[in-house]
């Protein structure tokens, strides 16, 4: 008998072809679940970080802004209509009003494509100042830490000064680069420059760093027609996408011709404007035909486990809606995309694609984000401030989502952001939970209504529900909502023989892990069949119950079912856990899979004890 251990799961996702001839740290499923440091683990939840933002519109950016005089950086986030300021003392967004004189009562923004960009750029004498534009937007704007005001607007800021080809009114990214302001794709006297940069004046005392018809200004075009499809720095130089090629921007010491803009090697082009996202000295982006990295010197594709995803997987009408961001957490690049599958009714992305770089492993999560950022902000109260007043859930110890002793902490600590086409915001690996929200009353019906806070859980979620006071019936219940509001959950519970609801209660949405490895036979390529006798699994003990299904030659159904339960009485953080196969065929796929709101699981390793069988049928 042989012992084939399986660890390390280095390729992750896997679809460039079955490899039927040696086992293969792979899986053809990888769902809500992800590979980091040689474990295969489910995904961490997320919460809710601080109120539904008021205009209740899809999230469009979120930024972190740089007071230059104090170094303290606020937390901005733009919806489709106004723009938000992050309140640590509060742990709620506020939103920010604009001046009277700029005739604005929105932001305007009617696409969900139209994303905003945004850059801190301080004033000419270093006051605090974030500037942002969208191709979905009239104009380019700025808060200057009191309210939002028209950036070409000389009432609003004298030192502006228009480019001489005329009035600039627009522009699709904006960058504070090569001590300037950089404007990307502007429209210039209406007139649109698809692959241009419009750059101002080096930021001086003057207010150079404003004008752009002064010298040093100037607008520098990419000698194509392709359009431009996203911009990154990288150290002392960006790198600009477009739908077929990519380009760098380099700095020169001639302060009035301060760029040169060069065409480098590049296999494909990026097709989703708000994709490309950096990293550890590389860009990654995604095309309609794959997906590309760049260090500045050449472009290639970090797909070849995974070749037809952007394809396949994505829905091609909606492809600009794919939003990349970064989790330092897990070093995790994370793409949010409409899935082919999503409900045709669904106007936002479904789906997280999940890049882990440094094992080059690849993931899918059920998440619905529109768009991700970073912050350092977050509540740093005392113990006796921690109550309902910040979170419903904190009311009660039982209830709460959060891990108790961390409560309330967190002002210094790195924190990844996600928004919503709802108009929430989240953090991610926070919980065990995804969405989750305080119960404030359940009614008697053949499809039990719930009331709850506001909360973005949608038709079709399968969610849990607990801590119920009265309707003691209903806790530990899994249900389906057939419809919802972002107040009223209806679920398919008959609640009319129960209790009567009288206070309390959580509603938590499930996680639904899952890994189906590739196709085990070690003795495929000498002509044999593979006897299983039996497979070890090295599962965290804090887990909850793990199925596993044994498939034999692709058929559609298991022929052994069987769950993973780590033992109540061990100590130890990690048991291993066996189960008997005793079944010999041309290949075996083990599919594990889990569904929990609030255990993680991890496993470290899987041996399969195997020996040689029978000639193989085919």
């Amino acid at each position: 008998m042989e012992v084939y251990e399986i660890t390390g799961f280095r390729t992750g996702l896997d679809r460039k072809g079955v490899n039927f001839l040696s086992p293969a740290d792979a899986f053809e499923t990888l769902r809500n679940g992800f590979i980091y440091r040689q474990e295969l683990k489910s995904r961490l939840g997320f919460a809710q970080f601080g109120n539904r933002l008021t205009d209740g519109t899809r999230v469009m950016g979120i930024f972190q802004n740089v007071n230059p005089n104090d170094n303290i950086v606020t937390t901005l986030v733009a919806s489709k209509e106004f723009l938000y300021k992050y309140s640590d003392t509060t742990n709620t967004f506020v939103q920010i009003p604009f001046n009277s004189a700029v005739a604005l009562t929105s932001l305007g923004i009617s696409s969900n494509e139209d994303y905003v960009s945004g850059t801190t750029y301080p004033t000419k004498t270093n006051a605090q100042r974030f500037v942002f534009c969208s191709r979905g937007m009239s104009d380019i704007l700025f808060y200057d830490g009191v309210d939002v005001k028209r950036f070409t607007n000389t009432t609003d800021n004298p030192d502006y000064q228009a480019p001489a080809a005329g009035p600039l009114t627009r522009a699709t990214y904006i960058s504070w680069f090569g001590e300037r302001l950089n404007l990307f794709m502007p429209t210039i006297a209406a007139v649109a420059y698809p692959q241009a940069i419009l750059y101002s004046g080096i930021r001086t005392a003057a207010g150079s760093g404003d004008k752009f018809s002064t010298p040093g200004s100037g607008m520098l075009s990419a000698d194509t027609f392709e359009t431009m499809r996203g911009i990154n720095v990288l150290g002392d130089f960006m790198v600009i996408n477009f739908q077929r090629s990519t380009w760098t921007l380099e700095k020169t010491r001639d302060a009035f011709n301060p760029y040169f803009i060069r065409k480098i090697p590049s296999v494909l082009g990026t097709d989703a404007s708000f994709s490309s996202v950096s990293w550890s000295g590389e860009v990654k982006s995604i095309g309609k035909t794959g997906m590309i990295t760049t260090d500045g010197r050449q472009s290639k594709r970090f797909d070849n486990n995974f070749p037809f995803f952007t394809q396949d997987d994505v829905n091609q009408v909606d492809f600009d809606l794919i939003y990349g961001g970064f989790d330092r957490a897990n070093e995790q690049f994370l793409f949010a995309y409409r899935s082919n599958t999503s409900d045709l009714t669904s106007v936002t992305q479904d789906k997280v694609l999940v890049y882990n770089y440094k094992e080059s492993t690849f993931s899918i999560n059920d998440q619905r984000f529109s768009v991700f950022g970073e912050s350092d902000s977050g509540l740093n109260l005392a113990w006796d401030d921690i109550d309902e007043t910040y979170n419903p859930s904190w009311a009660r110890m039982d209830e709460t989502e959060e891990v108790w002793n961390k409560i309330g902490v967190g002002e210094a600590t790195q924190k990844t952001l996600a928004g919503d086409n709802l108009g929430f915001i989240y953090e991610i690996n926070r919980d065990f939970d995804d969405y989750y929200v305080s119960i404030t009353g359940i009614t008697k019906a053949t499809s039990a209504v719930v009331s709850v806070a506001e909360c973005a859980l949608q038709v079709g979620d399968r969610v849990i529900l607990n801590n119920v006071v009265g309707m003691t019936e209903i806790n530990e219940k899994i249900a389906t909502i057939l419809t919802a509001t972002t107040t009223s959950l209806t679920l398919d519970i008959d609640s009319t023989i129960f209790g009567t609801w009288v206070s309390g209660g959580s509603v938590s949405k499930l996680i639904n892990f899952e890994a189906k490895m590739v196709p085990f036979n070690p003795y495929r390529g000498q002509g044999n069949k593979c006897y299983i006798s039996h497979i070890e699994f090295l599962l965290n003990t804090n887990a909850g119950s793990v199925n596993v299904d044994m498939y034999e030659d692709e058929e559609q159904s298991p022929f052994k079912s069987a769950k993973l339960i780590p033992s109540s009485l061990t100590t130890k953080s990690r048991e291993w856990i066996t189960i008997e196969v005793n079944q010999e065929s041309n290949f075996l796929t083990i599919d594990l899979q889990n569904e929990s709101a609030g255990a993680q699981t991890i496993i470290t390793s899987i041996r399969i004890h195997c020996a040689i069988g029978g000639l193989t049928t085919g």
